[in-house]
């Protein structure tokens, strides 16, 4: 039999046989850059850029679809004198005097300038011709799910291979030593190393400093009224109102992102699971351990002790009892729907 025939044989046989399915994965290089999200309120947020022309926007795009995004106004350059900045997990700030680095034309080629800088070629890039969902058996999913790129540092940029080490990141305010006060971005890293970027330098702490850091209002989460902050590449604005997330709470945050890194329990983890312990066995001894797991998570974070649906409700419940019930009718004008948790049993 000739060579030829026999492998030919061989794939028939193969082509027939129960094949082992697999997947591969492999890493995009891109940027993260400062934008801004308009859907009822103007959110600040990350647009991820990718080396293969995806751009993470809420919902991964390609560059037609990033145009038309910034045409309809869903990514904007600026916001309006008057409204109102909404940053996830750090606060809401009615601003004024706003000054913006871009327009949406030149948004786009910014974005398209690092799409070439990743990608010089242009080679393989993603086209998905107006429609970035497909259909898996009978469910509409999206072809590309949104991303949570985490920073990295390397652990010894000098050696040969340096290893990758991927943290958390953190939005903060910084006031500098060039006395302006930056929307900045703060990355932790299991080793307790902390770089704070998006500055005009970038600094590296240790976690001890934090202390130092918040004692002195160089790192915040309260604006002054007329304080005016700068997003770089973005644009600048003063205060006029609003609100941030007690820093107290935020290094809580923190913290627990620290402990998770270096694989110890958090303090969400730790309320769920003696959440979970309670409702199969609601004992008096648990109550008291849940509220005191409960009190010790982030204020700002209490809401991801349940599910979605539940939020902290249920949890709340067995800690305080029947105020929980009134508040929720206060609130949504409708009966508490979750009142199956049991009371505790003295033991």
């Amino acid at each position: 039999m000739k060579l030829f025939d026999k492998i030919f044989k061989t794939n028939k046989t193969t082509e027939s046989a129960d094949l082992t399915t697999i997947t591969r994965t492999e890493v995009f290089e891109g940027f993260s850059i400062p934008g801004i999200i308009h859907n009822m309120q103007y959110h600040f947020t990350d647009l991820q850029v990718y080396c293969d022309g995806l751009i993470s926007c809420w919902e991964m795009v390609d560059l037609s679809m990033f145009k038309d995004k910034l045409n309809k106004g869903w990514v904007v350059s600026s916001i309006p004198n008057g409204e109102a900045i909404s940053i996830l997990s750090l606060g809401n700030w009615t601003i004024e005097k706003g000054e913006w680095y871009h327009t949406k034309e030149t948004l786009y080629d910014y974005v398209y300038s690092l799409v070439k800088k990743l990608n010089p070629s242009l080679e393989n890039l993603h086209n998905y011709n107006g429609n970035n969902s497909k259909m898996q058996g009978k469910v509409n999913v999206a072809k590309h799910f949104v991303p949570t790129p985490k920073p990295y540092h390397f652990e010894d940029p000098s050696s040969f291979f340096p290893k990758r080490i991927n943290g958390e990141k953190f939005n903060f305010f910084y006031r500098n030593d060039d006395k302006k006060t930056y929307l900045a971005e703060l990355s932790i890293y299991k080793s307790g190393s902390i770089e704070i970027t998006n500055l005009p330098i970038k600094k590296v702490h240790k976690f001890e400093d934090l202390d130092y850091l918040i004692k002195n209002e160089i790192l915040t989460t309260d604006l002054k009224i007329g304080e005016n902050v700068t997003i770089l590449n973005l644009g600048s604005f003063n205060i006029v109102s609003g609100y941030g997330v007690d820093i107290k709470s935020k290094l809580k945050e923190l913290t627990d992102k620290f402990n998770e890194l270096n694989g110890r329990e958090n303090s969400i983890a730790k309320c769920a699971r003696i959440f979970a312990e309670y409702k199969q066995n609601p004992i008096k001894k648990l109550q008291d351990e849940l509220k005191e797991a409960y009190e010790a998570v982030p204020e700002h974070q209490r809401i991801f002790v349940g599910t979605m649906d539940t939020k902290d409700y249920e949890v709340r419940q067995i800690i305080y009892g029947d105020i929980v019930k009134k508040e929720w009718k206060k609130n949504y004008g409708y009966e508490y729907p979750y009142d199956d948790m049991p009371k505790p049993i003295d033991k």
